[in-house]
This record gives structure tokens, sequence and C-alpha cells, in this order.
């Protein structure tokens, strides 16, 4: 009993002089990736042993941020480019990558007002803080974004992704617009009416609104939108393909949004005339169908030099 206790205390301590004598850090294990709001985010947690408060604050501080970053990193990898592909095999498969990555996470920014410093009965400081990155760069936060760092525009896109829907005849540009006729205010009494999302097609479209009314999609950076032809299968509407490069890898393929709604107010990218059409399904491999007919709008409305796919002005809602 006396030498597995002996054996014990010696491995405690050499577990001691392995890391800094004031810092520990804590693995909190915890992340969440925020398609919304376009961010990933982890918590931190160090202490700093011993020392005066002046001298434990910085050590505490610098040993949550590690724990952040590490948090960060684990959570990241688990980030779907498509239905078959996460970081982590982009990580494990190119050392260029995985140094992009790791640097993003080095650059993660502390958000404000989340840093935490409480005193231990020990005696020791112990630090609690969040880290955020950019999952693409409309978030507004970091310099840097994780599409950025895997340089999505150069990933070729999945064997099961088909080919490009076939061009159909181009119209003609549409007339003016006629003068509309007043509008006429319903009573008080009246039940406030149902929001209808349309857009005036005799204008030029400035975005587009996938609503997906409840199907089942698994959010993904490289999203593809395919219609179903009855009669020679699917063909793909939207992908990577259809933006610019510049475009995708700094503002990325698409933006989410947990409802129509939500998606024609607080993406302001999209415009004010929005597109929005139905999810009439979505396919095992995790591709959006959407109608031949909604696809033909979309092809007249993207005419004229109006290609609002190209700059990505485009939101799949969870209706």
């Amino acid at each position: 009993m006396k030498k597995i206790l002996l054996a014990f205390c010696l491995s405690f301590l050499v577990a001691i002089f392995l890391v800094p004598a004031d810092l520990v850090a804590q693995d909190s294990g915890r992340g969440e990736i925020n398609w919304v709001k376009g961010y990933i985010s982890a918590t931190g947690h160090g202490a700093a042993t011993r020392g005066s408060l002046a001298q434990s604050r910085p050590l505490a501080r610098r040993a949550a941020v590690s724990d952040a970053q590490r948090n960060l990193l684990e959570v990241m990898k688990g980030v779907k480019i498509d239905s078959s592909t996460t970081v982590e095999n982009f990580v494990v498969s190119s050392d260029v990558i995985r140094a992009h990555v790791n640097g993003v996470v080095k650059g993660a920014h502390i958000v404000k007002g989340s840093e935490k410093y409480e005193p231990q009965p020990d005696g020791s400081l112990l630090a609690s803080l969040e880290m955020r990155v950019c999952i693409t760069g409309n978030c507004g936060a970091s310099r840097s974004s994780l599409v950025q760092a895997l340089g999505v525009d150069r990933i070729k896109p999945p064997a099961y992704v088909p080919p490009p829907a076939p061009p159909l005849p181009i119209p003609p540009p549409p007339p003016p617009a006629a003068q509309a006729p007043p509008t006429t205010v319903p009573p008080a009494t009246a039940p406030p009416p149902k929001p209808v999302y349309t857009c005036d097609l005799t204008k030029p479209i400035t975005g587009l609104v996938i609503n997906l009314e409840g199907l089942s999609f698994e959010r993904v950076l490289l999203p593809v939108v395919v219609m179903e032809d009855g009669q020679t299968g699917l063909f793909t509407v939207y992908s990577a393909k259809n933006v610019k490069p510049a475009v995708v890898r700094t503002f990325g393929v698409v933006r989410y949004a947990d409802s129509v709604d939500h998606a024609l107010k607080g993406n302001p990218q999209i415009g004010a005339n929005v597109l929005v059409i139905p999810a009439s399904a979505i396919t095992k491999e995790n591709m959006i169908v959407i109608k031949s007919n909604d696809r033909r709008v979309i092809f007249e409305t993207t005419c004229h030099g109006n290609d609002y796919l190209a700059d990505a002005k485009v939101v799949i809602a969870n209706q």
C-alpha cells in the first residue's frame, strides 16, 4: 500500500513540474457553432496557483485563453463543409490548411464583458472567458475567418453533386413598373393579415431566400441547391461554382436564418426586393431541392447583369 501511495505521489509531482509553476489550464470542452450569427465560440478557464493578485491575473488569463483556443479548435473540427467532409478532414490532410486554421484560432477575439476572475478558497485565482472565431467574413468580429483559412473556393464539389442546370431562353428585360393602385387601409377591427413574402418581379431582384418549411437540413459551409427534372433527374441550381471566388473566400456561399422573417429583416446584404422560394425536399446527400418553375424564376431574375447569386446574396431560412 505504501509503495502504491509513493508511486502516486511521485506521478503527481512529475505532472506538476511538466507545466509552468504558476499556470494551470482547465479543459471545459464547451463550445458552440452559431450559423445564424456566423461564429464559433468556446469558453476557457485557467487558474494561477500562487502569487499576488497583480501577478495572478495575467497568468490566469493566459491559461484561460489557451484553454478557450483549444476548445475552439475542437469545435471547429466538427464544422461540416459539405455532407461528407468536415474541417477535421482538411486539417489532417494538409499542413498548410492546418497552419491556416491554427492561425485563425490564435487570432480569435475575446467577447467583450465575458472575462471573469474569482478568488478560490485555496488562494488561487480562477479566470474564465469566451472567445469567438468568424465562420465567414460577415460576422464583423475577426480579421480572418474559417472560410479564408480553408480556401473553400478551391475545394472540389463532391461526386454526388449533379451537373449545372441547362440554360433557359433569356427573357426580354422587364417593362417599367406600372403605377401601383392606392392601398386600402383595412378597418381597425379586422385581424392583421398573414405575412406574404413576395417581390416585385418588374424590378431587379436583390437577393434570394430559400424557405426550408420545416424540412430537415444540416447546415454546412458549401450547400448545394438542385432542381428535379422529372425526366432526366437532378441538376444543380446553386453552389459555390455560381459564386465569384473572391466572394467565396471572404463571405462564403450562403447565410442562415431561423425564419423567413428574420432572413428578410436581419440580412441587409440581400437588399429589399428579395425573391422567396420554398424547398420541396432534402436529398439523402443533404442537397436542397426546389421546383423547376422556381428555378426558372431564379434564372430569369439573374439575367441582364443582375446576377445576385454570383455575389452570394442567398439566405437559407428554417421556417
